[in-house]
């Protein structure tokens, strides 16, 4: 069975951080019968919004968008409408669940959540427990993709992520 998985904006930038960009991509070529990285526009636009340069790197914004290119290799989640009606919903619940982050700054992880679930991704790759992985959130996910009768996605961190790959 293929794993079909999802890696939050942050993410990359952790593997670029790390410098095993070409290690990791190699790997996932490696397992791709194992494996297939999907990515989102969201989290491209995301990319695209770094800023271009760091304090080590000059040119980390192309470094970005080159690693989710080569991870996704095209395979991009188009979002559905009842993913934004599902996303509205996840955020209703993380509300009353005593999550305090507001629609504008959580709708984007809400979104992604929302789609990998409505694609039955199996695994989402995120360190963002502020957000994305909050006690509230994660509450969330899963009473309404219940209700819904909706499998929610395993969630892993980076480190988990490395481990399984690597």
């Amino acid at each position: 069975m293929t794993l079909r998985i999802i890696l939050d904006t942050s993410i990359y930038g952790k593997i670029i951080e790390d410098r095993i960009e070409d290690n990791l991509v190699e790997k996932a070529n490696i397992h791709k019968h194992d494996m297939t990285i999907y990515g989102i526009r969201i989290i491209r636009k995301e990319i695209r919004d770094a800023p271009k340069h760091s304090k080590d790197r000059y040119d980390l914004r192309l470094a970005l968008i080159r690693l989710y290119d080569a991870l996704t290799k095209g395979r991009e989640l188009e979002i559905k409408p009842l993913a934004q009606t599902l996303a509205v919903l996840y955020y209703k619940n993380y509300r009353k669940n005593g999550g305090s982050v507001s629609w504008k700054s959580i709708m984007n992880d809400m979104i992604i959540v929302a789609e990998a679930t409505i694609s039955k991704l199996d695994i989402v790759v995120s360190d963002d427990n502020r957000t994305m992985l909050s006690n509230a959130a994660k509450k969330a996910y899963y009473s309404v993709n219940k209700e819904h009768n909706l499998i929610t996605p395993n969630f892993i961190g980076y480190s988990e992520f490395k481990r399984k790959l690597l």
